[in-house]
């Protein structure tokens, strides 16, 4: 059993092999994708439930921006729900008569991609960036994706505010997934996961994939995966899209429950294309495996009962200083809030990785707890602002 959990403690060989990897891609092809797009003009959009002061807080952000491309900036609500944006160039209200296969966020971005198509807005010169009403994305971001020559494409999450608690270290697993997986496999066009926030697609591209799908949650997995099984060119930029980190254990709970039990349902739902399914299928019961097994090894390790064979000796430990190495990398981005301070950067980066273990654990025992928990049955979300005490 020892030499089994040492040998899964060589996972990160791997993890930092594809990262690698993902860069030199990255860096070899930066030249042919990036700023060759061809695009004119863009749509910022925000889906949102009524969120409206953190959502203007988003609009604020990317006004000071200035950025050098002509863009609209979207709002998309409900009925009911429609508050005063502050800077919004369009305020799209859903009809409560419209029906679509799909529900919740992915019926909204359904609705709102017909009005485009109405406006004659799904063209291969249009870029339509998503954004949760969570999410701002840095400035360069922006730039990065409106230039890339891809029909979908996004980059790589980080926590935005007060990073350094202890919930926005577990989104540390996060950042470390879109460098050490997403960057690879989106990279060459064929994604594993694809996440919502700074999702960005040509207007032709949305056109061809749609929302359409008969979803609650894990649109962006289906809408990603889909897009490439219809011939669409998927690609990964190295720029930040900065997202607020859950403000209690609860909320951190509701959210993975909701994106694990969304993307189960995608996986035995046919929403996914075979291929797609199965690599995502076996991926998310490899790294179930991996963490469960590296969970016991750290908790073995302090009692001398997990002792490493010596012919895997330097390996484990090679192992194990670039684990800490990309969890302080994790770090670092995420505490490069605008305005941040190479010595907050620091204390990000020790902080990301003397937690590593303890992240890693948690995530592990709250994937077990939301599958055991069962489908929540429809689409949960949480506070997007620290509550505030009475």
């Amino acid at each position: 059993m020892g030499t089994l959990l040492l040998v899964f403690w060589l996972f990160p060989l791997f993890l930092f092999t594809t990262m690698v990897l993902g860069f030199v891609r990255y860096v070899v092809t930066r030249r042919r994708y990036m700023g060759t797009s061809g695009a004119t003009q863009a749509i910022i959009q925000v889906t949102t439930i009524g969120n409206y002061e953190t959502v203007n807080e988003i609009i604020r952000g990317v006004r000071s921006y200035n950025l050098p491309f002509p863009y609209q900036f979207w709002v998309v609500v409900e009925p009911g729900v429609v508050n005063h944006y502050d800077g919004a160039d369009e305020v799209i209200v859903v009809p409560a008569s419209f029906t679509a296969l799909s529900h919740y966020k992915a019926r909204a971005q359904e609705y709102s991609r017909r009005v485009r198509a109405a406006r004659g807005l799904n063209r291969h010169d249009v870029k339509i960036i998503m954004l949760d009403d969570d999410s701002l994305p840095t400035r360069q971001y922006f730039i990065d994706v409106f230039g890339a020559d891809y029909d979908v494409c996004e980059g790589v999450l980080a926590p935005r505010k007060q990073y350094g608690r202890f919930l926005s270290h577990m989104d540390d697993l996060r950042t470390l997934a879109c460098l050490q997986e997403c960057a690879f496999w989106q990279g060459i066009g064929h994604p594993i996961w694809v996440h919502g926030e700074g999702l960005t697609l040509r207007g032709s591209a949305e056109s061809v994939v749609t929302w359409n799908y008969p979803v609650n949650a894990s649109e962006d997995l289906t809408v990603g995966q889909n897009s490439v099984e219809r011939g669409l060119r998927f690609g990964f930029v190295y720029s930040v899209i900065q997202v607020s980190s859950p403000w209690s254990w609860s909320d951190f709970v509701k959210q993975r429950r909701r994106w694990i039990w969304g993307n189960l349902y995608a996986l035995r739902s046919g929403l996914l294309p075979p291929l797609a399914a199965g690599i995502i299928a076996t991926r998310w019961i490899i790294g179930l495996a991996v963490q469960i097994l590296v969970t016991i090894g750290i908790v073995l390790s302090p009692t001398g009962d997990l002792k490493a064979p010596r012919v895997l000796t330097q390996e484990v430990v090679a192992s194990l200083i670039l684990y800490l190495i990309m969890f302080a990398m994790a770090g670092w981005i995420g505490a490069s809030e605008t305005g941040a301070t190479v010595a907050k950067r620091v204390r990000g980066a020790l902080g990301a990785a003397l937690l590593a273990p303890v992240t890693s654990a948690l995530s592990t025992l709250v994937q077990i707890q939301c599958v055991l928990k069962g489908d929540p049955g429809g689409f949960e979300v949480i506070a997007k602002e620290q509550p505030v005490l009475q």
